[in-house]
């Protein structure tokens, strides 16, 4: 019987490392893997005896990319714990309405929603607001003096100040807010109209109280491509669309909006109103006002497992920042902040490990600041922390990728690991690389843990991600050995 070329290559693989050792086979890996001037960091760690099988500069202090919401997520299992669940209450307190936000960053996420068809995104986004209208109508309500949106959960500074300033109107820096709604971004669906600017479709949410000036051309045929951009003036949403359309755009283009408590605020005042409830205005509880209270109306309740998940699974980056600002308010009982978002999870690091780490620098939550640092071995001992069959260990893994889904849906296509599978986070920059995780084996084993970045990486990072998967095999193949 001939066999298959993957359990040839299996076969010699194992070969290969039976007759040199784990760690001089991960620093063949590094050495012949063109990393175009870049350096590599590597941390293996086998949790069943505690020993690290590979270390490769592993104290040397990393961009880590995406890989910082490893960090954000584990402080915040550490710090609210895996039964924590965002809380936005609607109050009514004599003529007005009080919404006091949590900081979800969940509410009006059209990937939760399940919308693939875009088309439908205004009426499902309009029924998901319909029970905080119903909960005011079965109150009794039909006249609201003032609409109060209480977002002190967190502070007002909206976005990193290291944030790329090209890119910070760019959905994945999309503000942050104690109220969070569409993920903090408004779709166009532009479709060309002959001989004018072209139509904005009807773009999600509906905000008729904002302005979008159109300034676009709609010039059709092979010789006019499409090059439709959106851009808004600095803390306003006063918005101009431009550039050419040249086909029907049926897939959203997302431009991140200001102020994204009072966008949730004006929006909920126009359910109430479309459900008989008139609303005179809508104000921002001032800073220092008392605490909100009165009749609690509705309660909108998120795990925090679906945080996590979209956090670590999917990269997503508004997740991460409304996490750390959330852990960051329960440590501090002040509004939420990057900076004090920061210093927490630095100490749950250091409590966890049980001393400073050295070269651990955060400074944000998603790693889109490249001030971030951290070491392979720092963030490899941190996830070894967490006991993978315990609820906080459960549901930090249960919030990472696996090859195949989430980011990691295009990774590991070459290589199988057979009776184990990898749940771990990827992260990309300019020049920067990261992928750590763990080697979750079907038969009980106690896991891998292991954190692989590249910094300094002239372009593609194609190499470097082919280096962290051979690594990540040749981990799995020394467990088989033994």
């Amino acid at each position: 019987m001939t066999l298959p070329r993957f359990a040839i290559i299996l076969i010699l693989s194992i070969v290969q490392i039976a007759l040199g050792d784990l760690q001089g086979e991960a620093e063949k890996i590094v050495a012949t893997t063109d990393l175009k001037k870049g350096t590599a960091s590597v941390c293996v760690i086998d949790t069943a005896t505690g020993k690290t099988i590979i270390e490769i500069n592993e104290d040397m202090s990393m961009i880590p990319a995406s890989n910082q919401k490893l960090l954000t997520t584990a402080a915040a299992l550490h710090l609210l714990g895996p039964s924590f669940t965002f809380q936005t209450k609607l109050l009514k307190d004599g003529d007005n309405l009080i919404v006091v936000g949590d900081g979800d960053p969940t509410f009006g996420d059209t990937s939760l929603l399940g919308i693939t068809d875009w088309s439908k995104e205004r009426s499902i986004l309009e029924a998901q607001l319909k029970p905080w209208a119903q909960a005011a109508k079965n109150a009794g309500i039909t006249s609201v003096e003032t609409l109060y949106i209480d977002d002190r959960i967190f502070d007002q500074t909206f976005t990193h100040p290291s944030w790329p300033a090209d890119q910070i109107d760019r959905w994945y820096c999309a503000q942050v807010a104690g109220i969070n709604y569409h993920l903090n971004v408004i779709h166009f669906y532009p479709e060309p109209l002959r001989g004018t600017h072209a139509s904005l479709g009807k773009y999600a949410p509906a905000m008729p109280w904002i302005t979008i000036q159109n300034k676009t051309t709609s010039k059709t045929g092979k010789k006019y491509s499409s090059s439709f951009w959106v851009s808004r003036s600095p803390d306003t949403n006063k918005m101009s669309a431009r550039g050419n359309v040249n086909a029907v755009h049926t897939e959203p283009i997302k431009i991140p909006f200001h102020d994204p408590s009072m966008i949730f605020g004006n929006t909920l005042a126009t359910a109430l109103r479309a459900h008989g409830i008139s609303v005179k205005t809508v104000k921002r509880v001032e800073a220092d006002a008392p605490s909100s209270s009165g009749k609690v109306l509705y309660i909108h309740k998120t795990p925090i497992e679906q945080a996590l998940q979209r956090s670590n699974r999917d990269s997503h980056n508004l997740y991460a920042e409304a996490l750390l600002k959330r852990l960051s308010a329960y440590a501090t009982g002040t509004p939420g902040s990057f900076d004090t978002g920061s210093a927490a999870v630095k100490a749950v690091v250091i409590q966890r490990l049980g001393a400073e780490q050295q070269g651990l620098f955060p400074a944000d939550g998603s790693g889109m600041s490249r001030d971030n640092k951290v070491s392979v071995k720092t963030l490899a001992r941190l996830l070894e922390s967490f006991r993978v069959d315990e609820l906080q260990g459960k549901a930090l893994v249960a919030s990472l990728a696996t090859p195949g889904n989430g980011t990691l849906r295009s990774r590991f296509k070459k290589i199988k690991l057979e009776g184990a599978t990898v749940h771990a986070k990827s992260g990309y920059l300019r020049e920067v690389c990261s992928l750590s995780g763990y080697i979750i084996f079907d038969n009980g084993r106690a896991p891998l843990v292991f954190s692989i970045i590249a910094n300094g990486v002239k372009g593609t990072v194609k190499e470097a991600k082919k280096m962290q998967e051979r690594i990540v095999f040749a981990s799995w193949v020394e467990v088989l050995k033994n």
